[in-house]
């Protein structure tokens, strides 16, 4: 049998399970049962990685909500600032204070993901405080505490993407390379008893799991015609 290699990008529960099944198969077996602890080690260093990994997960899922706020907000103040801005101009979206903001329809700034609609709006702050309403100044700042808010982040979610491929690199892969390594041990201890002990040759292999296989097809076998009955014959 070639022992199946554990890959790199297998769920680190798929990998448990292959573990348990080992640690499980040969703790039923006398011959073996010796050999379960240090499968049962593997278990836990896996355990402990998937707890790092559920930690790095979950703290990228909590930048992306804190993206999609700040976008969401920004947003918001777009819609809020193009209505605004309106009222100034009195409606006249051709004017130039009006194109100054929006050189295309605001929506065209709404689309886009958020750091794309930070570096767009990035210089609107400076430009209200210099506007004569006190209504757009106000604006202008409500914009500087949005952009600080987006950029923040951006800023976490650029942490715990790095946090995350840090995690993947430095524990889940040696990890893997760890277990393919103690599996190959263990299959070379498994065939030493089962040469001395005179076992069966399969022996060795009992105590890995498988890989699922659909179960081929049952070929079908030709039915031949069945023979029409001779005529009969008649008497002369």
């Amino acid at each position: 049998m070639k022992l199946r290699t554990v890959r790199d990008s297998e769920s680190l529960e798929s990998v448990a399970q292959e573990l348990l099944f080992t640690e499980s198969r040969l703790k039923s077996d006398e011959h073996a049962k010796d050999l379960a602890p240090a499968v049962s080690t593997l278990i836990s260093d896996v355990d402990q990685v998937r707890t790092g990994q559920v930690v790095a997960s979950r703290e990228e899922v909590t930048a992306q909500a804190a993206i999609a706020a700040a976008d969401d907000q920004l947003d918001d103040w777009i819609k809020a600032f193009d209505r605004g801005l309106q009222d100034v101009v009195r409606g006249n979206t051709e004017s130039p204070r009006y194109r100054r903001y929006f050189a295309g329809a605001p929506w065209a700034y709404i689309r886009l993901g958020l750091e794309s609609e930070i570096s767009r709006v990035g210089g609107w702050p400076d430009s209200l405080a210099g506007e004569p309403e006190q209504s757009l100044k106000d604006r202008g700042l409500s914009l500087t505490k949005l952009i600080a808010q987006g950029q923040a982040a951006l800023e976490q979610r650029r942490k715990a993407v790095a946090a995350r491929k840090d995690h993947r690199v430095r524990s889940i892969t040696s990890l893997i390379e760890e277990v393919n390594t103690a599996r190959a041990t263990l299959y070379g201890e498994l065939a030493k008893k089962a040469a001395s002990a005179g076992l069966p040759i399969d022996w060795p292999s009992r105590f890995f799991r498988r890989a699922s296989r659909p179960k081929e097809e049952e070929a079908e076998v030709p039915v031949a015609p069945a023979e029409k009955p001779a005529p009969a014959t008649t008497g002369p």
